[in-house]
């Protein structure tokens, strides 16, 4: 009975394409869900592979009266995933009724809106000797955080959240639009990741690529490499170990795949994978982690690379936003129906629950005297930020507490300068975007795809450093918390490795300095790992860490629920955050869908799919016979017992039929 309840439930939801990502986040919800349900003896025992239903919504049979509650609901953090709950919030009231005050408590004063979504803007300023330098222009800026934006499957709720800020794509690659119709602040225009005369440097010999064969070891006359690995591009090298699980996702079919990914990929670090399963000599990973990526990156899960590879398309148009992307966050705060809602230099101490119900949280935030009192509140801090507050009177269990003190999280750099002209312009033929690499501190020097078409003669800003893993946090050591002061010898570095990844000669090298040193006005270098709001740049899944943190995550009851590009499975990613908080919204739903008939409204059409992106859906099909929200619905169900019950896991044995009363409803129809 519950297998046709179940089935006929589905039939009626429309069948929509899932990221590769998102079915692995699936799969690993997937395991604790089922192993709950087989090992509670007031539930039927479900078939292999297949999930008892949960009711999709708590909304009572026979309500006593109009259940129409009021909701007082803290948002942590003004970043994407915070502001974003707050204009869903905004948009379920409109169309259901949903009466949700929310306020939302940021860290950081206003010009640091957006979290990760950071743009640095120079300032008007004098020189060391007194002077006015040149008076800033509309292309002095650079992006701190999120920079560009691949058109893609898996980013279409990004792009549908741009259309709902009216952030139009203004294709400057088009002479004519450049001449009728420049960009205004917040369009969107093209990022080239690749451009001509782009420059590689490593091993001290210098390659300019011209877009046709990529740099093999041999080019940059690497020795201690097999004959073979000298001749072949790294990027070939790498992709060959990658084409297996392509091969077997497209022949063998997805539950092989995940199966396979799982007890072959997740358990390994790219270098133990590439050590033990490729055979790749030690010599070899080194080579293609410098030339790919950078010092330990390769110490991330294979499977993250796999997936990476599956969702991403080389086909892809980029796009960035004019103006810097902090952008989106300004329009997202000006959409807000509550603009007074966000309070700024507002950190948050710690939270616990006020009553052994667990109905309503308490919020302790700095220089306040008493708790501010929520239904419920959406954490939208990175996991390092959260370690950093008083949680124990959530009752967290063992693997939330031990995912926010242990998931990896990357470290990463930039370091902007403002020139007095745009040099690798106009000196040095570098005009269509792109990025210069190599191995000394720098590493990756990215020629702004915005500015590529202003008068090369006026100043301009150049992102000279952007760094990850090892090599930020080396750089990251010379970075001052109040840039650019206190930076002079990141200065001597960055000015000289610039000339140098520029120079094929020693002759050249000294002029190029020479020239660069002239031509410097200012810089400004940022640290994620020096930031106490966000501990990190983004998270890194290190091998096993996705399969077995990502679930204990974003399990909630809907009352504390964990947002943000960690608690999502593209993380890094603003679509991440954006994915997280239509979860977030939908376990709050569910779970006050008893109590408020809008609630239970709104609900029901994230499960039918009503909900357009980028608000909705959540109810997707994840590839198996189950759909995201279903999952959703019973980790609620299995956190509700948890608390109950007050220990670190579930006891099956003292489960009631009342406590999975959800499920058995359903069973039971």
């Amino acid at each position: 009975m519950a297998e046709q309840l179940q089935v006929s439930g589905l039939n009626r939801l429309p069948i929509q394409k899932l990221s590769h990502r998102s079915q692995w986040a699936s799969f690993a919800m997937r395991k604790g869900v089922l192993d709950f349900q087989r090992n509670t003896s007031v539930l039927p025992d479900p078939k292999k592979g297949e999930m008892l239903p949960a009711i999709e919504s708590r909304y009572p049979e026979n309500p006593e009266g109009t259940l129409n509650q009021k909701f007082r609901v803290g948002i942590i953090g003004a970043g994407v995933s915070g502001l974003f709950t707050a204009l869903t919030f905004d948009y379920l009231k409109k169309r259901y009724g949903l009466d949700v005050e929310y306020e939302i408590l940021e860290a950081n004063s206003d010009d640091r809106l957006g979290g990760r979504l950071y743009t640095y803007y120079f300032k008007n300023k004098k020189d060391e000797e007194g002077r006015e330098m040149p008076q800033v222009g509309p292309h002095d800026y650079y992006d701190v955080g999120a920079m560009r934006f691949p058109h893609i499957d898996i980013m279409e709720r990004t792009f549908k959240l741009f259309e709902e800020l009216g952030m139009e794509l203004n294709d400057q690659d088009i002479k004519e639009n450049r001449k009728n119709n420049p960009p205004k602040p917040g369009q969107l225009v093209p990022y080239h990741l690749d451009g001509k005369n782009q420059p590689m440097l490593y091993n001290s010999v210098q390659v300019v690529s011209d877009g046709t064969k990529a740099p093999t070891a041999e080019d940059f006359q690497i020795t201690g490499l097999p004959i073979e690995i000298m001749k072949s591009s790294p990027g070939k090298l790498f992709g060959s170990q990658i084409d297996y699980y392509t091969y077997l996702y497209k022949t063998a079919g997805p539950t092989i795949f995940w199966n396979s990914l799982m007890k072959t990929a997740d358990h390994y670090s790219v270098r133990q994978y590439l050590t033990q399963i490729a055979s790749y000599d030690y010599n070899t990973i080194e080579f293609l982690e410098a030339m790919n990526f950078g010092n330990r990156w390769y110490d991330q899960a294979f499977s993250e690379a796999v997936l990476e590879a599956l969702d991403f398309d080389a086909k892809a148009r980029w796009w960035c936003v004019e103006g810097g992307s902090q952008q989106i966050a300004y329009r997202m705060r000006d959409r807000l129906q509550r603009k007074q809602a966000i309070e700024y230099n507002k950190r948050v101490l710690g939270m616990s629950y006020v009553d052994k119900d667990h109905q309503q949280i308490d919020v302790d935030v700095r220089g306040e005297n008493k708790p501010r009192r929520y239904d419920a509140v959406f954490n939208s801090a990175p996991l390092g930020a959260m370690q950093q507050m008083s949680l124990e009177g959530l009752k967290l269990n063992w693997g939330t507490k031990q995912a926010i003190r242990s998931l990896g999280y990357g470290a990463s750099c930039k370091i902007g300068v403002r020139f007095k002209s745009l040099w690798w312009i106009h000196k040095l033929g570098i005009d269509d975007g792109g990025q210069g690499k190599t191995d000394l501190p720098i590493r990756c020097c990215v020629y702004p795809s915005y500015n590529m078409h202003d008068p090369a003669d006026k100043p301009g800003v150049l992102l000279v450093s952007y760094t990850w893993s090892q090599e930020a946090e080396r750089i990251g050591a010379l970075i001052s918390r109040e840039s650019p002061d206190k930076e002079d010898e990141l200065k001597l570095v960055v000015l000289h490795d610039l000339a140098r990844l520029h120079s094929p000669t020693e002759e050249q090298y000294e002029e190029l300095k020479q020239t660069i040193m002239d031509e410097y006005l200012d810089h400004y270098a940022y640290n994620w790992y020096a930031d106490p709001t966000s501990v990190g740049a983004f998270a890194f899944f290190g091998p096993g860490q996705f399969q077995k943190m990502y679930p204990d995550i974003v399990q909630s009851h809907g009352k504390h629920i964990i947002i943000g590009e960690a608690a999502s499975s593209h993380h890094a990613w603003v679509v991440g955050a954006l994915e997280s908080a239509a979860r977030g919204v939908y376990q709050f739903l569910w779970q006050h869908s008893s109590v408020s008939k809008a609630a239970h409204r709104a609900a029901e059409a994230y499960v039918a799919d009503e909900i357009p992106k980028p608000f909705g859906p959540h109810g997707q099909r994840s590839g198996r016979p189950v759909t995201q929200g279903e999952l959703v619905r019973q980790q609620a169900i299995i956190e509700e017992i948890r608390l109950k019950q007050g220990g670190d896991i579930v006891d099956p044995s003292n489960v009631s039929e009342e406590d999975v009363a959800p499920i058995l409803t359903v069973i039971n129809a």
